[in-house]
């Protein structure tokens, strides 16, 4: 009978034992889930008060300085991207190119933007750069967008923009260069449209055609 009691217990503590090799590894592996999605969602709060108060911010600013200083209080939020932008483009209105410059070069330069606001301040950079007579720098700045091609929904823009250029340069080769690479674009776009429609004319022999006047 003690060889059986002994037995017996033996097997009660071998059970014992496999139990905590089970358990204890899925007691470990709730907590950290549990604790992991309360960080997320403490942090998605705290990311959706920022918005939400900068959202505020940026709607009762009304000048260039005042939406810059929207962006500096309220960093690595979209509506500080959203900020940026707008002073750019009221700078560049004013014909303040050296503000619009550099706000949209701050929006392209900060990790994590949204890629089409990214974009967008692209060209933006682009066209205060062709506005203060840097057209070779506006050019290189327009094709960063044009070479993304399908990836984004600016390329036939920027590509419209080039084209206007080449334009103005009575540049055939690259009108036609820029022409053929944005045909093969979004078939909806009117600028691809626009630009199907010139590279006909262009390969039927006219020079120096009118710019197109598509609008974004």
């Amino acid at each position: 009978m003690a060889t059986l009691a002994t037995d017996d217990s033996n097997i009660i503590d071998g059970q014992e034992i496999n139990l905590r090799l089970v358990v204890y590894p899925i007691l470990a592996i709730i907590v950290i889930v549990v604790g992991g999605l309360s960080i997320y969602y403490y942090q998605q709060n705290q990311r959706d008060i920022a918005e939400a108060t900068a959202r505020t911010a940026l709607l009762k600013a009304q000048t260039p300085e005042e939406l810059v200083k929207v962006a500096d209080e309220f960093p690595k939020t979209d509506q500080a991207t959203l900020a940026l932008l707008k002073a750019a483009d009221d700078s560049f209105a004013k014909l303040d190119y050296a503000a619009s410059i550099k706000d949209y070069q701050r929006i392209i330069g900060t990790v994590g933007t949204d890629p089409l606001l990214r974009d967008s301040a692209q060209l933006g950079l682009a066209s205060s750069l062709e506005a203060s007579s840097k057209v070779d720098d506006a050019i290189a700045t327009y094709y960063e967008v044009a070479n993304r091609g399908s990836k984004t929904p600016y390329a036939p823009f920027a590509y419209n923009a080039l084209y206007k250029i080449y334009v103005q340069r009575g540049d055939t080769i690259n009108q036609r260069k820029v022409l053929t690479e944005e045909a093969t674009l979004d078939p909806d776009s009117s600028f691809v449209k626009q630009a199907q429609q010139d590279l006909k004319l262009l390969d039927a022999g006219s020079i120096n055609l009118p710019a197109a006047t598509a609008k974004p």
